[in-house]
């Protein structure tokens, strides 16, 4: 669903909750040493990784050289599990350790587009993506969370059909060299207040490198 969504929304502007984290399999990254990661995760505020696949898809471990954003997750380990960087569109996907990009519960998109900063407001970006919604035929649930002239974090939910359900929050950040965009997602209709409430705080506390 929001693959479609975003390879519908970048063509238009072309003209499973786990319980205690298990990190025993994991290897702190830092200066000193220099493990031959296959797999990188974060967790509670720092990277690591792992030397072998531990989801059973391989995955290129570079992608994470391509980040644009330093993100605040939550207390579990979040995987780079897939990555894109070409013709200024930077796209990284992040699951919880445990979970499958093909058949993921939750979603952490972060995504870069290069030299828009002059062309379009978040504001615009974002009616820009909601219409794109309506025009799929879908009837989303909106709800601005803040909005200021160079920042603008929202959310939609979708209730049907039950194929598509889904609830997403979604900053999107105007900086000097570009649109910054980052996406979190869970396939249910609702989320919750505690949920909502952890999620915006860490999109809110997500920065640009």
């Amino acid at each position: 669903m929001i693959k479609n969504l975003m390879i519908l929304f970048i063509f238009t502007l072309a003209p499973l909750i786990m319980g205690a984290a298990d990190i025993t399999n994991l290897t702190k990254v830092t200066s000193a040493n220099n493990p031959h990661c296959v797999e990188y995760y974060n967790y509670q505020g720092s990277l690591y990784c792992s030397t072998k696949h531990l989801n059973g898809k391989p995955i290129d471990p570079t992608i994470k050289d391509t980040e644009t954003q330093t993100i605040v997750f939550d207390d579990r380990p979040w995987q780079a599990a897939w990555g894109q960087n070409k013709d200024s569109l930077t796209t990284i996907e992040y699951v919880p350790m445990g979970e499958n990009i093909d058949q993921w519960n939750e979603l952490v998109t972060s995504q870069f587009f290069a030299g828009l900063q002059n062309k379009i407001s978040p504001q615009e970006f974002a009616a820009i993506e909601i219409k794109n919604l309506h025009d799929s035929g879908f009837k989303p649930i909106i709800n601005t969370i803040a909005n200021t002239q160079d920042n603008y974090i929202f959310e939609f939910r979708i209730k049907s059909p039950t194929n598509q359900i889904q609830d997403e929050i979604q900053k999107i950040t105007r900086g000097q060299n570009g649109i910054y965009v980052l996406h979190y997602v869970i396939k249910v209709s609702d989320m919750g207040k505690k949920n909502r409430d952890l999620w915006i705080s860490n999109l809110s506390k997500s920065t640009i490198k």
